[in-house]
């Protein structure tokens, strides 16, 4: 969850490690980890935080009460399996709710609100108030599953979907020699405000950045131009991604046969690009996106070989841009 990112962190940092050449761990947590010695100082983030929630008091009868942590929606989490994160190990519970048949003189149409759920431990209340503290993390339960064709369902997708597609770029670039600095970076605390992205595009200092995230794959009930088919790699043209390097990115895909799809976005994305593009004296960023369904639920779905595609061009994109760096013209 964000700032408390340590443990994902550190698995990531173990499966990085032998793709890379050097790899450190920054004061926010950043896990950064660098491939090749010499040319462009290329940055390539995806964050590897949660939403979540927080406990804020504990009731009388030992159940807890919590705020959000990240942009989580009150209406997924009624049912819900969840486990405390307290000091002394992790806590399992249950969310639940006043039942609708006690709920006398209130509207059944009316969105359930946080203030109106609790964890349930199953505990008596001098047990919970021994292992639980008011601001232990609280994170949601929710295997991987695997749906039919390529398709993959779960929690985390956004962002530890980018994460798998930065493995993927290093796997290919790791073969390609490519004239490159290429620094992956596994961000925290963008759910919260792109934070990690905001101190990684300054101590990094890169020539040119690529953030990787997720967008709104299209499904039942999304709109034209608001989502993108599960098997598209999704590029975005707008004023926090430089010009050139969609130029480049389109060139990459179709040089290389991948399937993409340009999403616009008029404004500062939702994404670790808005914060790594204003970095120092600015950086020339591009977005790579993966279609995602159900975005901030714990069945969000995509294509697994929408994530094989978004590796293979951002890797191949790296090498095209690094291998013309002398003679790029930024404006």
């Amino acid at each position: 969850m964000p700032g408390f990112e340590g443990p994902v962190g550190e698995y990531i940092a173990s499966v990085f490690g032998p793709l890379t050449q050097e790899q450190s761990v920054d004061a926010l947590g950043n896990v950064i980890s660098r491939l090749g010695s010499f040319g462009p100082r290329v940055l390539v983030c995806a964050h590897m935080d949660e939403i979540g929630m927080v406990v804020t008091d504990i009731e009388k009868d030992g159940c807890l009460r919590m705020a959000r942590n990240g942009g989580v929606d009150p209406r997924i989490l009624p049912g819900m399996e969840v486990k405390v994160l307290a000091k002394s190990g992790a806590l399992y519970g249950v969310i639940g709710s006043t039942p609708p048949h006690l709920q006398a003189g209130s509207d059944p149409k009316k969105a359930i609100e946080l203030k109106d759920l609790f964890i349930d431990l199953g505990f008596p209340p001098e047990a919970v108030r021994e292992r639980v503290r008011v601001g232990d993390c609280v994170a949601m339960i929710a295997p991987m599953v695997e749906l039919a064709g390529d398709r993959l369902a779960g929690k985390t997708m956004d962002d530890r979907a980018g994460v798998a597609v930065m493995l993927e770029c290093a796997r290919f670039l790791k073969g390609m020699n490519a004239p490159a600095q290429v620094f992956f970076t596994a961000t925290t605390q963008e759910e919260v405000g792109v934070r990690g992205a905001t101190t990684a595009g300054y101590s990094v200092d890169p020539d040119m950045a690529i953030a990787i995230d997720v967008t709104h794959g299209i499904g039942p009930g999304t709109g034209q131009f608001e989502a993108f088919p599960l098997d598209k790699v999704i590029i975005t043209a707008g004023p926090n991604m430089h010009p050139l390097l969609l130029e480049k990115m389109k060139e990459a895909a179709k040089a290389h046969k991948v399937d993409v799809a340009v999403e616009v976005e008029p404004y500062p994305t939702g994404t670790d690009a808005r914060a790594v593009q204003i970095a120092r004296a600015g950086v020339p960023c591009a977005l790579i996106s993966v279609p995602l369904r159900y975005m901030h639920t714990t069945v969000e779905t995509l294509s697994a070989d929408t994530l094989r595609e978004a590796g293979r061009l951002m890797a191949h994109f790296i090498d095209a841009v690094s291998r013309e760096w002398g003679d790029l013209e930024w404006y």
